[in-house]
């Protein structure tokens, strides 16, 4: 069966080989190969129930008509996933990805497209019968090798230990192997070529897996122009142009100052809340370096992350899509759609991106998605140079110091411009620090753990820039400091739940301004796009934080409950029942809830928050975030 899945891959490639005319042909062989993993798990989850019933320990050639059951069952598994891929052949040029739900929700609008089939797709319907026929007669050919297994020599031991090794190399093979996460659509995209990862899948993997991922709701408040007016009126910049009203969030940026190609650093630093960064609140700060770099910088004073996962903060940083789902898209059936991420813009001129975690690959999926968004090359605790069990922090990775330097040093060798994201983990629990390092934060009596970790890891980002600003792309760069979500401990309300530091820093332009302007996750790649001055054709989820003429707004969910932000104001909406409005989103007791009184504004913001979530649901759903432009 892996010699016909082969066979189908190659077909696919052929039918569709307009989609791979860039390509080389080192990566059409890497996908081939790359794709017999796929072909093993998707097999195996497909001749599950057959599996299963032939390493049964019972005396099968008692049961009459035993051999024909299993003859029969192998034959229409196995060819209801022959039939699947070969379907695709026409399918993909139309949506451009493989199969995913369509079997299950569109089975009525699939039978009444069968005449025109027959009309349009004559050849491949002719293929198919020819693979069925092919197919049941090799089936029939290698019969006798089943009939073995039915012979009178019978064990009940052993039949039962080949029932338990045939469930154990089962999950192995469907999980792809026994590294830390299973095998997921993402990891079929080893570059930012969309097709490619398409050709490692195969139709029988993802129908199956789809049916066993997460979908998210979908909403209907207003029509669809009215929704994409709304949207336009939230996002759309002076230098854009929306594009189609199918795509609410694609559009082209056309700015009227030429592009300057600086490197971009984008650091993501675990679970840092506004609440103990000192030039946010002015209280006393655990991150001494942070707070002397802001007054050098753009520090925006209420920020708000999209989310309260790290799974959910990447898609949001790296390609601008937000939190307002139950789950993360990492993991979900939209993981695989077709995405504009910031690397995937930049790699167009030029760039080259990268992407720095010092866990272990795999870790929350971050090596599957990445790619996806653009980011071409991943460095994890794999990749670091010099590894040794006293920079191992004995729980997720390495120690932020030493990889946050492993990362600047792997810059010199990029070639400029380049685009790399960070992401811290030492402030993540359990808040393990060097033993080098101990004695240095032994002074802060009455602090937790999580407060010393981020003592740490601000004085990380201190080595980081110590090495940076002595080497010769520094001057050249752009620096953004983030974090990925507050932590538990400081989620005192809704405000300070989501309350994150953002800051941007360009040596060549220094400048302290402090800017209460909302802004989320979804509007860092805008604008960097924006501090860019990049022509492109992008399909992002919020605005640019430096576009004066656009208020500040935020939007995300905190379950059961939808919140928007603006400058002011903080709305709560669960779109059943529930609606709250507080005039200021600092205060949000029970008794500042001032609905009645504000009921114009209330609307105002159910208005945009309905229409953003609507859309942004949509285009996740339907795989309408991003199309090419010609």
């Amino acid at each position: 069966m892996l010699v016909v899945y082969s066979i189908l891959r190659a077909g696919f490639y052929l039918v569709n080989r307009d989609f791979y005319s860039d390509v080389t042909f080192y990566e059409i062989a890497h996908a081939l190969v790359s794709g017999i993993r796929f072909d093993i798990a998707a097999l195996l989850m497909l001749n599950l129930p057959l599996l299963v019933l032939f390493n049964l320990p019972i005396k099968f050639e008692k049961v009459k008509y035993s051999n024909h059951i299993f003859f029969t069952l192998f034959c229409l598994l196995n060819l209801l996933g022959i039939g699947l891929n070969i379907a695709d052949y026409a399918y993909y040029p139309t949506i451009q990805r493989r199969l995913l739900f369509e079997p299950y929700t569109e089975i009525p609008d699939l039978i009444r497209m069968v005449p025109g089939l027959f009309k349009h797709y004559t050849l491949l319907i002719l293929a198919f019968i020819a693979s069925v026929v092919s197919f049941v007669w090799i089936t029939l050919k290698f019969s006798r090798r089943i009939r073995k297994r039915l012979s009178p020599d019978f064990s009940y031991l052993k039949s039962s230990i080949g029932l338990v090794l045939a469930i154990l190399l089962t999950i192995i093979g469907i999980r792809g192997g026994l590294q830390l996460k299973p095998l997921r659509q993402t990891n079929a995209f080893f570059s930012d070529n969309r097709p490619l990862g398409y050709l490692v899948l195969n139709s029988t993997y993802t129908v199956i897996r789809c049916y066993f991922q997460y979908t998210f709701p979908e909403y209907n408040f207003y029509s669809q122009e009215e929704s994409s007016s709304i949207i336009k009126e939230l996002l759309k910049s002076d230098d854009e142009e929306m594009i189609d009203n199918h795509y609410p969030f694609l559009r082209i940026k056309k700015p009227v100052q030429p592009m300057q190609k600086k490197n971009v650093v984008v650091f993501i630093m675990e679970s840092w809340s506004a609440e103990y960064i000192g030039s946010i609140t002015g209280w006393e700060s655990d991150t001494p370096f942070f707070d002397s770099l802001a007054k050098k910088s753009i520090l925006y004073t209420n920020f708000l992350a999209c989310g309260q996962r790290s799974i959910e903060a990447v898609p949001s940083i790296l390609a601008s899509l937000p939190a307002v789902f139950p789950s993360s898209i990492i993991g979900s059936r939209a993981e695989i759609n077709k995405i504009r991420g910031l690397g995937s813009i930049l790699n167009e001129h030029g760039y080259t991106t990268s992407f720095h975690h010092g866990a272990a690959r795999g870790s929350m999926g971050f090596d599957a998605f990445v790619p996806s968004a653009g980011f071409l090359n991943y460095y994890g605790k794999e990749e670091f140079a010099g590894y040794a069990d006293s920079l191992y922090d004995g729980t997720w990775g390495i120690f932020d110091e030493p990889f946050f330097i492993d990362a600047a040093n792997k810059m010199n060798s990029f070639n400029q411009p380049f685009c790399s994201v960070i992401f811290s983990l030492s402030s993540h629990d359990p808040f393990r620090i060097p033993h080098n390092r101990i004695k240095q934060y032994s002074k802060f009596k009455g602090e937790t753990d999580f407060q010393i970790a981020m003592r740490y890891s601000d004085f990380s980002l201190s080595k980081f820039f110590e090495y940076a600003e002595k080497q010769n792309w520094f001057n050249n760069t752009i620096f953004v400091i983030t974090a990925d979500h507050t932590i538990y401990t400081a989620r005192n309300d809704v405000y300070s739940s989501f309350h994150i530091p953002l800051l941007i820093f360009d040596p060549s332009n220094t400048q302290n301004k402090i800017d209460p302007k909302v802004g989320t996750h979804t509007d860092i790649l805008p604008t960097i796009l924006d501090l860019l001055h990049v022509p492109t054709i992008h399909a992002s989820m919020g605005k640019s934080l430096l576009d004066e003429t656009k208020a500040g707004f935020g939007a995300t969910t905190f379950y059961p409950n939808f919140l928007f932000f603006n400058d002011t104001n903080l709305y709560v909406d669960d779109f059943e029942k529930k609606r709250e409005f507080f005039p200021s989103f600092r205060s949000t007791s029970a008794k500042d809830n001032s609905l009645q009184i504000h009921l114009k504004e209330s609307d105002e913001m159910q208005r945009k928050l309905k229409a953003y979530v609507q859309s942004a649901s949509r285009a996740v759903n339907q795989d309408f975030i991003y199309k090419q432009v010609k």
